[in-house]
């Protein structure tokens, strides 16, 4: 009745007024819901990538020795347990990480470890967790997968995500679980309710302005946006309408884009936190990793080449010791500055591990690599870094030192040296060994003819680094051996001596174990050094003895990419020491020498002394051990060369009476 006394403006009007206003806030429910499904969903698949990341460095075989409530004294779960507090360390979204197992009740599982370092908080292996009322915690024996809705309980609301950590066999040991508190995400959606809210206001007061407009003029911007708030629900945060006129529609238009703008820099914002080392502000490890596959699959397809650069700063512990961390990371940024000043906008510059920095060339040959090397090394050798000091109390500053620093460069190019990513890096982490443990300041290209004359896959070994195996390391040690008819078996006779006089000293299984692998391993670094030099029936310059005498440093760069040998480094860097401290690479003397270093020293001289060699014919067991006699307190620890004596000499006795 009303409607029929009002003119036909007033009823245009009115129903071009509620057709707008029901349309703009319908498009700006829309677009909160998608923004809210979206964070939430970003929040989840960050979850689920850092559980998936975090499973990778859990050593399934390892967490298998953890059963009971007794274990939590033993290696095996103190291992474990600083494994997942530096996880937790290096996940700051974080608030708790744990390992869970299933047990024989359904939907029951149990606590093995946690990051918590209170005792009083921290979960103890048996401790049960219902998981009745989380799926996705049981779905996480299969696959990496997060919360979909969050959980309560007496730390607050949390989104967790899970993902498996499986054994060398490839099944699942466990579950590993990351709570990150939802605070932040609660902020994030309430200022998206307040964006909705003032974009509700505004529709509401554009919807009365442009119904006085006409109405097909009102029924088409009302299309417009609708059709912008399904682009952006579907995803696409880049799309922007056209601004068009001055007027209110457009105003309109502008405020839309704007918080489409909003929305997507907050949408980067939560990418660059994932890809961006917050020190540097370089590209982090992880998406180095990623880049640089892309780049060798580009250059691949089109047939082009690429350089691989890692740059190490060369005596960098001194100044963090020196002067405090945050003054080593003050270093770290102003190299990170100069790297980025100097490398063409299609270089990518990310931080590689603590001191180093790896540096991407697409499209660049080896001498274009080298020359851009040398010229970032030059400019880094002139530089002048600044040392800010500390603060004084009186809230002065005192004034800043200026030091000098030098990079050491290793450099692989695609695909001369390698056509994997993981060979890649290999090769380049092989020639930064070579240079920084023998020259420094210096750019070193790898040498692909060393490898290839010992049978190494630079790929295979960087693949048995993620993950060794006892056939890996048989294999490895054996590539390394295999060079020729005198050095063929050597590491696997040093393995066996070694343990034969672990045994005499009554030694456990678990550091028999790693004598045995360190044993294997020990000659890994000659993968740097080459048969020309190895293999040469003269004597050795003494530039050849410098190469030769690498290998130890060499080797320890190269177990530095697998945690899991960490305990076998010093006796793998150590071996060629000597008591008296003559030996090679630190002079280290008497009982600063490694145990281990110290055995492996016994059974590599005896193994030298009676095998054959380019220069001399090998010697009788008996001699061998009347050498090692002679050189005790000078080159043998004397207890330890005592016992080595004793068990060889009955091992020889035995073979003889056999």
């Amino acid at each position: 009745m009303l409607m029929s006394r009002l003119s036909l403006g007033c009823k245009v009007f009115l129903v071009s007024a509620i057709v707008m206003l029901m349309t703009s806030l319908g498009g700006g429910i829309i677009l909160y819901r998608g923004a809210i499904c979206s964070l939430r969903e970003e929040v989840r698949s960050k979850l689920v990538c850092g559980a998936r990341i975090a499973a990778l460095q859990i050593d399934g075989d390892l967490h298998r020795q953890v059963r009971l409530s007794a274990d939590e004294t033993s290696s095996a779960y103190k291992t474990l347990k600083a494994k997942l507090i530096s996880i937790l360390k290096s996940s700051p979204d974080m608030r708790y990480v744990y390992t869970v197992s299933r047990t024989g009740k359904k939907d029951v599982l149990q606590f093995v470890a946690d990051a918590e370092t209170n005792p009083e908080l921290t979960s103890h292996i048996g401790d049960t967790c219902d998981a009745h009322n989380s799926p996705e915690m049981i779905n996480g024996f299969n696959e990496a997968t997060a919360d979909k809705d969050p959980t309560s309980d007496r730390w607050g609301d949390s989104l967790s995500g899970y993902a498996p950590i499986k054994d060398s066999n490839g099944r699942t040991e466990a579950i590993i679980g990351m709570d990150m508190s939802i605070a932040q995400l609660e902020k994030e959606e309430k200022s998206l309710s307040l964006v909705a809210v003032k974009t509700g206001i505004t529709a509401f007061i554009l919807s009365l302005l442009l119904s006085l407009a006409v109405t097909r003029s009102v029924l088409k911007q009302v299309k417009v946006f609708t059709n912008a708030a399904e682009r952006i629900e579907g995803g696409d945060l880049g799309f922007q309408v056209d601004a068009g006129s001055s007027d209110e529609i457009g105003q309109f238009r502008r405020a839309f884009n704007r918080m489409i703008k909003s929305l997507k820099e907050s949408h980067d914002r939560l990418l660059e936190q994932n890809t961006r080392d917050f020190v540097t502000g370089l590209f982090n490890h992880g998406y180095f990793h990623e880049r640089l596959a892309d780049e060798i699959e580009r250059a691949k397809r089109y047939n082009r080449n690429l350089c691989l650069l890692i740059l190490d700063i060369d005596k960098f512990k001194p100044i963090n010791d020196k002067y405090s961390h945050p003054v080593g990371d003050g270093i770290l940024r102003q190299v990170a500055v100069l790297l980025k000043e100097n490398i063409r906008s299609i270089d990518i510059a990310a931080r590689y591990g603590g001191d180093e920095f790896a540096v991407i060339l697409p499209e660049a040959d080896i001498s274009s690599g080298v020359e851009t090397a040398e010229r970032v090394r030059s400019l880094i050798e002139e530089h002048d870094f600044c040392l800010k000091s500390q603060r004084h109390p009186f809230g002065e500053y005192a004034p800043s030192k200026i030091a000098k620093i030098t990079v050491s460069i290793g450099l692989a190019g695609y695909p001369n040296h390698h056509q994997s990513k993981e060979g890649l890096m290999m090769a380049a982490d092989i020639a930064l060994c070579r240079v920084k443990h023998a020259s420094r300041n210096s750019v070193c290209v790898y040498d692909a003819s060393i490898c290839s004359e010992q049978n190494v896959d630079l790929q295979a070994l960087y693949q048995m680094l993620r993950d060794p195996s006892v056939a890996a390391i048989q294999s490895l040690s054996a590539a390394v051996d295999a060079r020729d008819r005198y050095t063929h078996g050597h590491s696997e006779r040093v393995a066996d001596y070694a343990l034969m006089v672990s045994k005499e000293l009554n030694m456990d299984d678990a550091m028999m174990d790693a004598i045995k692998v360190a044993s294997m391993l020990h000659d890994l670094g000659k993968i740097g050094v080459p048969d020309s030099i190895l293999n040469k029936p003269g004597e050795l310059t003494p530039e050849e003895r410098q190469t030769v005498q690498l290998h130890p440093s060499i080797a320890e760069n190269i177990l530095r990419h697998a945690p899991q040998l960490d305990l076998i480094i010093p006796a793998v860097l150590f071996h060629h020491e000597r008591w008296d401290g003559t030996g090679y690479p630190d002079g280290l003397k008497g009982e600063k020498i490694p145990l281990m270093a110290r055995i492996i020293a016994l059974a590599d001289s005896f193994d030298a002394m009676t095998s054959d060699r380019p220069y001399r014919k090998a010697r009788s067991p008996e001699e061998a051990l009347h050498e090692i006699a002679a050189n005790i307190g000078r080159q043998f620890d004397p207890d330890l060369a005592q016992a080595f004596i004793s068990a060889m000499s009955a091992n020889i006795v035995n073979k003889k009476a056999a």
